[in-house]
């Protein structure tokens, strides 16, 4: 049996970090890329899973993640962002808010827009940042699903694109994943290298199995096993390695269902006025009164001033001469209203009159039809007749 210098060991045996080292640097700059790149990609991916992860843990808590579809609260709010909404007292709600609520043009649909102003009756009048004017229909507080409190960027996109029907892109995201997935096990045979140069598996065994059929006793001398402490870093290492792929393999599954599946809860469209005919049909368009008609009443004192309307019940119909209102309805189902007022008017003349249209406190359209009325004098009053 031959035998060897006790001082021949150390040099033959390395330590195991040298070995490593040693292991990566035999490929020179080759290897080192590989490490450099698959360290970016892994970091790519954990960035991804994040804002993945952001978007739909949330929903645990009650609050309500959102795909936004449409381009109407850009730049803050750009097309594909998810947008989560934690649920408020109605009465809390404040102007500057980005609320959550149920679309009152589009019945099943949400809305994402800014509280613009006070409304009638308690109601919310909203806005789009990027739209040019106020959404016309109120908004009922009931209506509120929430407020925005975080907003996770692009992480909707592939919903969008699959919504749009957009294949190209949703294909080439899809690529581009499987391509970083890949980028990711590039170091693998050097990490596998570095294993084998310790004489450790990635488990924390001798490779083989801590012996080899027909391995005679000089070879075991001259490979002996590393120590037991390095075993349990390695074994620990590959136990961390397993965890994080199946930590990962959870919050794709789950950031996949809960952004892809549930379309009506997490998913649902924003509307644009912008970009609907429907919605700016019904969002931006107020209908003017037609087919003015003037009466004189039977005091011989005022007249009654009516008119025809085919439009949605706006809140009120307003007299006017030029800019100056004379008079207004108490209520948007009235179609006439009665004017006696000769004091705002100049003796003798002869005025024309329009009507007005307002809905939603700021949105208004004046009749092209007019009428016209002359103020007389009645021994000490005026009076007002056709």
């Amino acid at each position: 049996m031959s035998t060897h210098p006790a001082h021949a060991l150390p040099r033959r045996h390395a330590s195991a970090g040298a070995s490593g080292l040693a292991a990566v640097g035999t490929g020179g700059l080759a290897d080192w890329s590989r490490i450099v790149v698959a360290t970016v990609a892994r970091g790519v991916v954990a960035a991804l899973l994040g804002l993945a992860f952001w978007a739909v843990a949330p929903a645990v808590l009650g609050w309500q993640p959102t795909t936004v579809m449409t381009g109407s609260m850009a730049p803050r709010i750009p097309l594909g962002d998810v947008v989560v909404s934690r649920p408020v007292d109605p009465l809390s709600l404040h102007q500057g808010q980005v609320l959550l609520f149920d679309d009152p043009d589009q019945p099943g649909h949400l809305r994402l827009h800014r509280f613009d102003a006070p409304g009638v009756d308690g109601a919310i009048v909203t806005k789009g940042d990027a739209n040019p004017s106020a959404d016309s229909s109120p908004v009922a507080r009931d209506a509120v699903h929430g407020v925005a409190m975080v907003r996770v960027p692009a992480v909707g996109l592939p919903v969008v694109w699959a919504r749009e029907g957009d294949w190209a892109h949703l294909g080439l995201a899809a690529a581009a994943l499987a391509v970083l997935l890949v980028l990711t096990t590039l170091d693998s045979p050097l990490r596998r290298r570095a294993s084998e140069a310790t004489g450790v598996d990635g488990d924390g065994t001798p490779p083989g199995g801590g012996g080899r059929a027909g391995q005679d006793e000089e070879a075991r001398r001259e490979n002996p096993t590393p120590p037991r402490r390095l075993h349990r870093r390695l074994h620990r290492r590959a136990r961390r390695r397993r965890t994080t792929a199946a930590v990962s393999a959870v919050v794709v599954a789950t950031s996949t269902i809960g952004l892809m599946l549930p379309a009506e809860a997490v998913a649902a469209s924003f509307l644009a006025t912008t970009t609907s005919p429907q919605s700016s049909l019904t969002a931006t368009t107020v209908v003017a009164p037609t087919a003015l008609t003037c009466a004189n009443t039977s005091g011989s004192s005022g007249v009654v001033i009516g008119w025809s309307y085919s439009g949605e019940a706006p809140d009120k119909f307003e007299l006017m001469y030029g800019s100056t209102v004379l008079a207004t309805t108490t209520a948007g189902t009235q179609r006439s209203v009665t004017y006696d007022q000769g004091a705002l008017l100049a003796l003798g003349n002869r005025y024309t009159l329009t009507v007005r249209t307002t809905l939603a406190g700021s949105w208004t359209a004046t009749s092209t039809s007019t009428t016209s009325v002359q103020v007389t004098a009645l021994v000490l009053a005026s009076a007002v007749r056709c």
